[in-house]
């Protein structure tokens, strides 16, 4: 975590294909940050889906306070699931 003016970073390497979307809370406020791997051309008639996606989530985020509530709504709900099937998997394993 940051504190102060002692600012930590963390430094990530995408893949030229790949777009980070970056979620911080700072003052009790939510900030998003989209990151790509590599610059969309200037004057490219689209854009490529996963940057897409990306932005969108970061403007529903943005502009939706309910939305970020059930996005971990549904991810809590989900690691449930996750941790019982990993559970299965060690028990077939043993």
């Amino acid at each position: 975590m940051a504190t102060g003016q002692d600012k930590d970073t963390v430094t990530v390497d995408l893949d030229p294909t790949e777009v980070a979307l970056v979620i911080g809370e700072e003052d009790g406020a939510m900030s998003v940050r989209v990151v790509a791997g590599s610059e969309v051309p200037d004057g490219a008639s689209e854009m490529p889906a996963a940057p897409e996606i990306v932005l969108a989530l970061a403007m529903r985020l943005l502009k939706d306070p309910d939305f970020h509530d059930d996005v971990l709504d549904w991810y809590y709900e989900h690691q449930d699931e996750d941790d019982e099937e990993e559970d299965e998997d060690e028990d077939g394993k043993k």
